[in-house]
């Protein structure tokens, strides 16, 4: 082989060289392209959170709720006002009724089968049934207690509340407005999956991969 039929091989060996790492060069920057490489939060991203969040928050409590005998009320009267004004949501623990004391804020059944939710200003004993006892009962924002005791057994001591929402929880109960909810999952989860089509950019970065392959060979 002459000197010049050398310089000409390795002429065409570095270009060929020049052009793969060029190719290369390229692919790396195509996988770094915002097609192919996200960060941050999507809108889709932010939809999917906002269905799901809710759905964990009911499965939790529903779990919680079991596993702690506990149940939501909600407080339709400003009878408990100012600590908890009408539309409070308050969650109640089943106890029995010898571990409740003075001071305590229960749910108990009233003679005619509604619940009522005050404070425990006095306990007496039941002759003859230790589980049970008679709660005499007052509204912190009434003047009076209520007019007769409550002989009870067990009864729902309020362990925490939240002014209005109970108001929320009961507007969504509506079925005009629980039908409306469930369209608006649907229509989010929906658009959520949805396949994205391909943008011009990723179209136009997959034809210049090719396009630089097809060189390259």
């Amino acid at each position: 082989m002459t000197t010049g039929e050398v310089d000409g091989a390795a002429v065409a060996v570095r270009a060929r060289n020049h052009r793969t790492a060029a190719a290369h060069r390229q692919d790396r920057a195509l996988h770094r392209a915002p097609g192919h490489a996200r960060t941050g939060w999507s809108l889709r991203d932010v939809a999917l959170v906002a269905v799901g969040a809710p759905g964990v928050l009911v499965v939790g409590w529903l779990v919680a709720s079991w596993a702690l005998s506990a149940s939501l009320v909600v407080l339709v009267t400003g009878s408990m006002s100012p600590g908890m004004p009408a539309g409070t949501a308050a969650v109640v623990r089943t106890t029995p009724a010898a571990d409740l004391r003075v001071g305590d804020v229960v749910t108990v059944p009233r003679g005619d089968g509604a619940r009522v939710t005050h404070r425990v200003v006095a306990i007496d004993d039941v002759p003859g049934q230790p589980q049970e006892r008679l709660l005499t009962l007052q509204g912190d924002a009434n003047r009076t207690t209520d007019r007769d005791p409550y002989r009870v057994a067990t009864a729902g001591r309020v362990v925490a509340s939240l002014p209005g929402a109970g108001r929320v929880l009961e507007t969504v109960r509506q079925p005009a407005a629980a039908g409306a909810g469930v369209l608006l999952v649907a229509a989010l989860v929906a658009w959520a999956l949805w396949p994205e089509r391909p943008r011009d950019d990723d179209r136009r970065a997959v034809g210049a991969r090719g396009t630089t392959a097809r060189r390259t060979a």
